[in-house]
């Protein structure tokens, strides 16, 4: 028979680990996006919504656009290099770094999630890994990304792809698990692609 003091539900209460100051910078940066960042035309005024992210501790990028919906749930932990996208409703769960290469498109309803919970033990402790996505990559739409993945230069990750583990470069991935597929062949190149003069 097990002792009552297993099954007593106070011993498995959740402790919250988060620093009120974190809590705090949270709660000024859920204010700010509510009122200030989200409602901004879709479109137009990129540049002030990278301001703000900037302001709260991102490094983004010039050229960079991030989507008026698109929620970062800590700024100070997203880099974006330059001219990448955030797209529409796309959830950045910053709870440990998210690094975003160059030329990097994630796409409307994508979740890039850098936390989680040890589902080992019953209090459920949190528990971080960063995402870090490189160079010509291209996140399609509603994928989810998990804690710890690493995503090379060039994938190309399929619509509504489960991304579990590290994703090899130049490739086209998908897939609940995502998994390589084939070798992503570049035919024409930005130079290429260029009008003569």
């Amino acid at each position: 028979m097990r002792d009552s003091k297993m099954t007593s539900w106070e011993r498995y209460k959740y402790r919250d680990t988060m620093a009120r100051g974190l809590k705090l910078r949270r709660l000024v940066w859920n204010i700010v996006w509510t009122v200030v960042f989200r409602p901004t035309p879709r479109g137009i005024l990129n540049g002030w919504r990278r301001t703000l992210l900037r302001m709260f501790g991102a490094k983004i990028g010039e050229g960079s656009l991030i989507a008026p919906s698109c929620f970062v749930w800590a700024p100070w932990n997203l880099e974006m290099g330059q001219y990448s996208v955030l797209g529409d409703d796309v959830d950045c769960y910053t709870m440990a770094k998210i690094s975003i290469g160059s030329k990097v498109a994630v796409s409307q309803r994508s979740f890039l999630c850098a936390g989680s919970h040890d589902v080992t033990s019953l209090l459920r402790p949190l528990v971080t890994a960063p995402i870090s996505i490189g160079d010509h990559c291209w996140v399609s739409a509603e994928c989810m990304v998990l804690p710890g993945v690493n995503i090379a230069d060039g994938v190309v990750v399929g619509a509504r792809s489960l991304v579990t583990k590290d994703l090899p470069a130049w490739h086209i991935c998908a897939g609940n698990p995502c998994r390589p597929l084939k070798i992503r062949n570049i035919v024409q190149d930005v130079e290429a692609a260029a009008p003569s003069t």
